[in-house]
């Protein structure tokens, strides 16, 4: 089996490293960006298997960058998941209803993560 790529953006160094920890561990490779722009130029050079993004980001904001990744051709099927502190009544469906694949709340559980990962990694329905 190949170790999935996974692309995570998020500006937060603490959160970054506990992502990207959990997730090598557990196999994955991970590449980070910690802005949009750089994040639209690692997908431009290797397409990942799903991306991570945070929504509050210091250039340009998560919807933005989802909307940049959904022009490229090649990241039309590749699931975008935001993971976010918004957890205010309704963000979940905004979120979703802008186009992201999925919701995944900040803190981010250590326990969960990993799983809520691989369910998006596995397609729709195994969510």
């Amino acid at each position: 089996m190949t170790a999935h790529h996974i692309l995570i953006i998020e500006d937060n160094s603490a959160n970054l490293e506990l992502a990207q920890y959990l997730l090598e561990t557990h196999g994955f490779t991970c590449e980070s960006a910690m802005d949009g722009a750089s994040a639209l130029r690692c997908a431009s050079a290797r397409v990942p298997d799903l991306v991570l993004c945070d929504l509050q980001l210091p250039d340009i904001d998560g919807f933005e960058v989802l909307r940049s990744l959904r022009a490229m051709p090649s990241m039309q099927d590749v699931p975008v998941v935001a993971v976010t502190a918004y957890a205010m009544v309704g963000d979940r469906e905004r979120v979703l209803g802008a186009g992201f694949d999925g919701y995944i709340a900040k803190p981010l559980d250590p326990t969960k993560f990993v799983g809520q990962v691989t369910a998006f990694l596995a397609g729709p329905d195994s969510r």
